[in-house]
């Protein structure tokens, strides 16, 4: 147990560190300079390769720091890739930082066969999908066709990825991550209304994934995640097609498919029973196919219920619907024992989905009176399933009934909180699965650290909350008992990478403290976590140098990560010298990035081009006006075709930029700033100066009032 409680602190230390660079370079701190901040993340990343190093060939000991030091090095060369962007106001979240920062980190796992490397490069190859589609910095119109088989393509290397790697996370991943992107086709469809026929030929990849992965291949986990995207799919059309044909039949029809589907479940498994009955890992797929079944057809069944009402009754109760609720589901649910499962699951879940309808306007003392008789059934009851269930239900309900009576939403989630550790300790002591209270109660205190969530100031409880969130995940994740319990840790450590995450978005304290803050806590952990391993003196690990057997192709990456970052830096600067001075006209906005921190959005006068449409490689030329702003005067070429009619005058400067029917990008769309100050900016921005190159590059300088 000493040896995982000191894994707990190094992993802490690193954790805590990292996101320590992260926040900080994200502030884009204005008293150090571009090449005094590229030097500090080079420096850092060589630091962290370097210990990881010593650790292994020195001290001859903890191959497991080394390992996530070493991990900490590349996270720390795509830290630099990012801080370069915002030193030189590249696109904020740009695919092609991701993109390089991907070609590293699949070169690392192919020498040092790691698992975490290949989990890295499967998320980086994700996001450089996404931001290459989705950009962040600037908007774009694609083809109908175009987006289509760009997305197919997307799926295509997942799929290939999924088939080829033999790592399981990294093929649940890639399986995941290949239906995702069929799911934004089918999205597009929808909101687009384009490739009509491609619900069909959705529907047919879903009859081909269950039957190979239910006949053939005969792998559980893949089953669920199909489930998951059918499920999804479902739900999607069934509202789709209310939506079109709101009519009593096909409300009706709703039910029918609610209870195809819940029959159609119950005889699957029945048929297949090789593959959900065996072992812990068999129950462990026959619950979450369950889950699955359970919310897709009380989904409908709900839906089709409420449409119904509406049809039927010009203005029907609450108090009717909540008798309902009672006596039409979850009553039969609770004392059909004998019945089937799944059935069981999906009338509760449809009971308590409604009566979570009518929490608005039914009486606070009934609602309460119904909490209670709730909670007794749940001490009661030994069937896991309606036990999860309530749970989910008391908690929602309790939470109703306090933001109806007190009308504070902070105090509301403190009673879900406390309602969770009370079912949590109850379940310790009955030898029950804890998961559920652990997962609820962990999401409503982690709300009650975010301010952005209530749209309050800073103030006392706010403090507060976040202290104890903080002191509580640490405790848990110190924890002995959950410790033995892999799947409560998981949850434990999802919550503390998640709190991190929502820390950087928030806006109520700087970016700048939070990132000191989290460095002395890393510092802490390093520390104390060394002082108790001197004390334990727990078994270390023996191959303290598995990681660095290849040692001279890790060398070879890491020089090449340098002298990219080098050479990168150094072009970048020699455009600031020599490159034209152009001022453009400019309209802005303000997000922030994921990795740099604040920015200004900018969208110039000469991003949409009049009688032009077309996709590839354009130049255009600009000419200074009688103001010194440059204006666009001619297309010069496109795709390396030269347009005709331009005839050239003294002065006039090429611009390269990407064209996208009639809007141009031309990569200068990002202005990056220092937190806080974005919004003063938007207000008085009016130009932006920007460095073109001899070749037509543009690197964006500065932005300014006049």
């Amino acid at each position: 147990m000493a040896g995982r409680l000191v894994r707990t602190g190094y992993l802490l230390g690193v954790a805590l560190t990292l996101s320590s660079i992260i926040y900080f370079f994200a502030s884009n701190w204005k008293f150090m300079d571009r090449l005094e901040k590229v030097g500090l993340s080079v420096g850092l990343m060589w630091l962290f390769y370097g210990v990881s190093a010593i650790l292994a060939y020195g001290m001859k000991r903890h191959d497991f720091l080394g390992r996530w030091l070493f991990v900490a090095g590349a996270v720390a060369f795509g830290i630099t890739m990012a801080l370069i962007g915002q030193i030189y106001n590249s696109h904020a979240d740009s695919y092609w930082l991701f993109f390089i920062w991907l070609i590293p980190t699949v070169v690392l796992a192919w020498i040092t066969k790691y698992e975490v490397f290949y989990v890295m490069s499967v998320v980086l190859l994700e996001l450089t999908c996404w931001f290459y589609y989705f950009p962040s910095s600037y908007s774009i119109v694609r083809g109908e066709w175009e987006s289509f088989f760009l997305l197919l393509l997307f799926a295509f290397i997942n799929g290939v990825v999924f088939i080829l790697h033999r790592s399981t996370v990294v093929s649940y991943l890639a399986y995941t991550a290949m239906h995702g992107w069929l799911f934004v086709i089918y999205f597009h469809k929808l909101v687009y209304h384009y490739v009509e026929w491609w619900p069909y030929v959705y529907v047919l990849f879903f009859v081909g994934f269950f039957y190979y992965f239910f006949a053939v291949a005969k792998r559980r986990a893949y089953v669920l995640l199909t489930s998951l995207f059918a499920g999804a799919f479902l739900i999607v059309e069934y509202f789709r097609f209310v939506g079109e044909h709101f009519k009593t039949g096909f409300l009706l029809g709703g039910l029918v498919v609610a209870a195809a589907i819940v029959y159609a479940s119950v005889y699957l498994l029945k048929r297949v029973k090789h593959i959900s009955s065996e072992g812990a890992k068999g129950r462990i797929f026959l619950i979450a196919f369950q889950v699955i079944v359970t919310l897709v057809a009380s989904f409908i069944a709900i839906a089709s219920i409420m449409g119904l009402l509406t049809i039927w009754m010009e203005s029907f109760s609450m108090n009717l619907l909540f008798a309902i609720s009672i006596i039409g589901f979850v009553v039969p649910a609770m004392w059909g024992n004998s019945w089937n499962p799944t059935v069981r699951y999906t009338l509760l879940t449809i009971g308590y989905g409604l009566g979570i309808m009518t929490t608005w306007e039914i009486s606070l003392i009934l609602l309460t009176i119904y909490s209670i008789t709730l909670l007794v059934y749940y001490v009661l009851s030994a069937d896991t399933g309606m036990r999860a269930l309530t749970n989910i239900a008391l908690s929602l309900y309790s939470a109703m009934i306090i933001y109806n009576w007190t009308d504070k939403g902070r105090l509301a989630l403190l009673v879900v909180v406390v309602l969770n550790v009370c079912l949590y300790l109850f379940l310790k002591r009955k030898s029950g699965s804890r998961l559920l209270p652990l997962t609820l109660g962990l999401g409503a205190f982690l709300l009650l650290t975010n301010m952005d969530f209530f749209q309050l100031d800073v103030d006392v409880w706010y403090v507060i909350s976040n202290l104890l969130f903080a002191i509580t995940i640490i405790a848990l994740l110190f924890t002995p008992a959950i410790h033995r319990q892999r799947y409560e840790h998981l949850i434990v450590w999802g919550y503390f990478w998640l709190f991190l995450f929502f820390k950087y978005y928030e806006f109520a304290w700087d970016l700048l403290d939070k990132s000191i803050s989290l460095l002395l806590a890393g510092l802490l952990f390093f520390i104390g976590t060394a002082v108790l391993e001197n004390r334990r003196r727990p078994v270390c690990t023996k191959d303290s140098d598995g990681l660095y057997r290849k040692w001279l192709p890790l060398l070879a990456v890491i020089m090449a990560q340098t002298i990219f970052a080098g050479y990168i830096v150094w072009d970048k600067e020699q455009h600031l010298r020599h490159g034209e001075v152009v001022k453009l006209e400019l309209e802005p906005i303000d997000p922030r990035s994921l990795l740099q921190g604040d920015y200004v959005r900018l969208r110039y006068d000469i991003s949409t081009i009049p009688h032009i449409d077309g996709r590839g490689k354009v130049q255009i030329v600009l000419r200074k006006d009688k103001n010194g702003v440059h204006r666009f005067v001619h297309v010069y070429s496109m795709n390396g075709k030269r347009q005709g009619g331009y005839i050239p005058q003294e002065g006039d400067v090429l611009l390269n930029g990407t064209l996208y029917g009639d809007t141009i990008i031309y990569g200068i769309e990002s202005y990056f700033v220092p937190e806080g100050t974005g919004g003063n900016l938007q207000e008085r921005a009016r130009f932006a100066y920007v460095r073109v190159s001899e070749t037509g590059d543009a690197l964006l300088e500065e932005i300014r009032e006049k």
